[in-house]
Order: C-alpha cells, then structure tokens, then sequence
C-alpha cells in the first residue's frame, strides 16, 4: 500500500483511490512496457538516458532520475530482499518469485498513478520499472549489496501506517520511505542520516545506547505532481522546506515527527506498533494537523489496514 499509492503525498485532488481511472491509466503504463520503442524514440533516446537513466540533468524539469536511485533501485531492492526473507520464513513456495511477484505488481499501482489519465507515450514508466525496479531486484539478488546495505550503509524501511479515514473513505497517512545511517568511524554513536522518500532530506542519527537513537533531519518534501505534456507523460514536482524528528529502536521506526510548509499536512506524527510496550496487540496511531489547526487521527492494528478520522480536502 506505501509503494502502490506512494503519489498520494502529492497533494492530489482526491484520495480517495477508486477514483484513479485504473483501466485508463493502467492500460496506457501497460502499452508503453509491452512496446517501449516508440514512446523513447518519441522523446529521444539522448534525452531518455540523460534525464531518466543516468544523472547527466540537473533542472526541476529534467532531472527525472532523481528518485530511480533512491526509491526504485535501492529502496525497491531492499524491499525485494524483506519479502523474500518474509517468505522464506513462511514456507511459502519460490519465495523469490513472489516478492518480485508483490514488488512489481505495487510497483506498476504506482505508475499507474502517476500516468495521469494521459494516453500516449510515457517514458517514466518503461525507466521505472525496466531499470529500476527490475534492477534492484537483480541486484539485491546477490548478497554484497545486501551486506553493505545492512553493514556499512544501514538502510532500514521506515514507511507511514495507511489508514482509511471516515466518513469519506479516503486513504491517508500513506508513503513508501527508507531511512540510511552510516556511522562516523572516530565516533560511532554518531551517524550520518538520510530520510528518503517523497521527501529527500539528511542530517544525523545519534546512538543514545545499544538499542535506542534519535535522528533528525531536514530537507525538501516533493510536492503537486504536474504532468508537464498533453499526449506524454512528463511529470514534474514542486519541492517545500521539511524538517523530522525520529526515535528508533535497532533501526526499527517507534516514533516520527514531521513538519511540512504544506496547508494540509503541516505537523504530522506517527507512533508505530510496540512503541511503548512489547504486550498487547500491535496498535499504531498518527495524526495530523493542518495550518488552519484542524486534525485528523487513525490507529493501525497489526498487519491489517488502519482506520482514522478526517475532515474533508485534508
């Protein structure tokens, strides 16, 4: 759900997600991948390498390679190799096969989103997912990368906790983000810290003992989704001021705060399962406020979706 409905963050006009155009835009996003050659020669196959692939573009309208690395190649090779281990654990059958299955099949939700209702070309996809998402997977299929990724380079998910809000239905609370800590080598209570996501955002993590450390950061939070094109895709994203507080034990999430220059999700908290206690059932909750002081709040219950309270245009 974080990685499917990830654009959720981006202040879209609804979010409530049966309202997506699926055929639409899941059919477009589905045309490109089974025959990319078109859409790239369309664009430009320079232009498709230089703003997509590799980072050889540095504007706010061709720098489109930005969250490959971070979101798609790193973070989605992570994920892959969660849910592989999940499995594994599970005794499910090919575990691999499944959490490639489960990573793609979120992945392609995102884009997905993200097409927009355009119906044409769309390059964005085909680097996403050919590239990307594929090539964290292979990649995360060794174990060096995951070795340096859980050693040297320690990236962890650190995810919102999706929840419906009544009375509207809409999805909120909802973002796929990982968070990386490389310890200093003359003082290893201290990190360097990076939160990424739909925000990209760096600063330090601090070791307060075996278990526990406090990591803040600052930084931008991509904001408003505009596709740029009329027959292609061509998405660009407004950036705001952002700043985090987090509290985590072995680097695994039991509490954030997040300040945003947004009018809906100006201060947001979440507070995650077995925060406060291991006993009892694994019960969540966040909130939000927005600059007008109005709130909304949810809990989520274990693995199952969480539920809130919101107000309409949150």
């Amino acid at each position: 759900m974080n990685r499917g409905f990830d654009v959720l963050q981006d202040h879209v006009a609804s979010r409530n997600i049966f309202d997506f155009g699926y055929r639409t835009n899941g059919g477009n996003v589905a045309r490109n991948i089974l025959n990319p050659f078109p859409a790239i020669s369309n664009d430009g196959w320079k232009t498709f390498f230089s703003e997509e692939i590799f980072p050889l573009s540095f504007t706010r309208d061709t720098a489109r390679w930005t969250p490959n690395y971070s979101l798609h190649l790193i973070g989605g090779g992570m994920t892959y190799s969660s849910l592989r281990e999940w499995f594994e654990d599970y005794d499910v059958p090919v575990p691999r096969l499944f959490a490639a299955m489960t990573l793609m099949s979120a992945a392609f939700v995102n884009e997905s989103l993200e097409n927009k209702g355009v119906v044409g070309f769309n390059t964005d996809c085909i680097a996403d997912i050919y590239f990307f998402d594929i090539g964290g997977i292979i990649l995360f299929s060794f174990d060096w990368p995951n070795r340096f990724f859980s050693r040297q380079v320690v990236v962890s998910d650190w995810s919102q906790q999706p929840s419906f809000t009544l009375p509207n239905g809409e999805l909120h609370n909802v973002g796929n983000y990982f968070a990386a800590k490389w310890a200093l080598p003359f003082y290893r209570r201290l990190s360097l810290f990076s939160w990424f996501g739909e925000a990209t955002t760096g600063g330090l993590s601090f070791a307060i003992d075996d278990e526990y450390a406090i990591s803040a950061s600052a930084g931008g939070a991509a904001i408003h989704l505009v596709n740029q094109g009329t027959n292609t895709v061509q998405n660009t994203v407004d950036f705001v001021p952002t700043a985090a507080l987090f509290l985590d034990r072995r680097n695994s999430l039991l509490a954030s705060l997040q300040i945003t220059n947004v009018d809906d999700y100006f201060i947001h908290f979440n507070l995650y399962p077995h925060a406060l206690t291991d006993r009892g059932p694994a019960v969540g909750v966040w909130g939000v406020v927005d600059k007008r002081a109005r709130v909304a709040a949810g809990f989520a219950i274990g693995r199952p979706f969480g539920i809130g309270a919101g107000w309409s245009g949150l």
